[in-house]
């Protein structure tokens, strides 16, 4: 491929009919201005930034007990599935399962009652329960 040292980076122009070059197109360092002026005026402003540090500290930590007792809630459900997987193995997932369980609802008491979140904890909550009563009460051994 042989490349024309004369060729001036902008100077082509669409040949299609439904493309048509703008005033000031053409020439790189405006189009390149042009973005960077418009990237300066996306930036954050101070009040999104003031929203963003008002973020209320109990969902947030809510939001990560949440979604880490999810993915407990994961790993164990493969676990189970893992013919290699014994018992004794599972009871310390269990154990850890009961506790998230109890950080869950200690968490979800700092959220008012019509708060989704806290229904989605209180759900969580309860399949963390059940799955230790399972456990528990010998349904695996089965």
């Amino acid at each position: 491929m042989k490349i024309d040292p004369n060729l001036i980076i902008g100077a082509v122009t669409g040949k299609s009919p439904g493309i048509r070059p703008t005033a000031g197109s053409g020439n790189f360092e405006d189009i390149l201005s042009g973005v960077q002026k418009a990237d300066t005026k996306e930036t954050p402003s101070v009040q999104s930034i003031q929203q963003m540090s008002q973020l209320n500290p109990c969902k947030v930590t809510a939001l990560t007990m949440s979604e880490q007792a999810i993915d407990m809630l994961d790993a164990y459900s493969k676990a189970l599935l893992d013919p290699d997987c014994s018992l004794k193995s599972l009871a310390p997932m269990v154990d850890d399962l009961d506790g998230m369980k109890t950080k869950l609802l200690e968490a979800s008491s700092f959220l008012s009652d019509d708060d989704p979140l806290k229904g989605i904890m209180s759900e969580t909550a309860s399949t963390l329960l059940g799955e230790v009563m399972r456990f528990k009460r010998g349904d695996l051994t089965g």
